[in-house]
């Protein structure tokens, strides 16, 4: 478990990349936020099940951004498991920064499921 699969998981969504940030998922991957039912309505939840949902969902979202930079809080894993703190600087934010935390599941270097808390 290092912290350097967390810089991965950071590059990757601060490419804009979708193909990218879905690479970083297990087919089986899941991915639960409060912003699901806004950006994919049709998932019917707060939970997305599966790289094609995923894929989705990744692309719509990083379609609202043309910059896009994460500033890490703080970084803790223990076994298998990320809880990633930081401040989204992008323009869908302007001068006021998202703060988020995410809990991530790892396997390997590939995610298992996110848990995104927007504060």
């Amino acid at each position: 478990m290092t912290k350097e699969r967390v810089e991965h998981w950071k590059a990757a969504w601060e490419s804009l990349d979708p193909a990218r940030v879905g690479a970083l998922y297990l087919p089986s991957a899941t991915h639960a936020s409060a912003l699901v039912p806004r950006l994919y309505p049709e998932a019917g939840g707060h939970e997305l099940h599966g790289a094609a949902e995923i894929r989705t969902y990744v692309e719509r979202a990083l379609a609202r951004f043309t910059t896009l930079r994460f500033e890490l809080l703080s970084v803790t894993e223990s076994d298998g498991r990320s809880a990633v703190e930081y401040r989204r600087h992008s323009n869908v934010d302007g001068a006021h920064p998202a703060h988020v935390l995410e809990l991530i599941e790892w396997e390997a270097d590939r995610i298992v499921a996110v848990h995104v808390f927007h504060f």
